[in-house]
């Protein structure tokens, strides 16, 4: 499943579960309805900005969109990142998931 399968899909279950509407959700976000049909539709990919407005909207943390995608594709969509906040970003990511396999062993 690539990257804009696994959004949808989530974004589907999102908005099921908090039983609301493309309309409400682009009130919500301020991203227009026809931008959140092409999403839903499957016919764009999402930027992390928008992705992040869509998490706000519905309370939820943005890796719940992404987080079994690969991020680095996520962040290269992103036309206003540098190749330097891009590399930051997967250092960051990098020392999370150290982090948090660290923290498997000891518990």
């Amino acid at each position: 499943m690539g990257v804009r399968e696994y959004f949808v899909e989530r974004l589907k279950e999102a908005l099921k579960e908090k039983d609301l509407t493309q309309s409400e959700l682009a009130r919500r976000t301020g991203i227009s309805i026809a931008y959140i049909s092409q999403l839903i539709q499957g016919k764009k990919t999402p930027t992390i900005k928008v992705v992040a407005k869509i998490a706000e909207a519905l309370d939820l943390p943005p890796s719940y969109f992404i987080e079994k995608t690969d991020i680095k594709i996520l962040f290269h969509l992103d036309k206003d990142l540098t190749e330097e906040d891009i590399r930051a970003i997967e250092a960051f990511v990098d020392y999370l998931k150290k982090r948090k396999s660290g923290n498997k062993e000891t518990n």
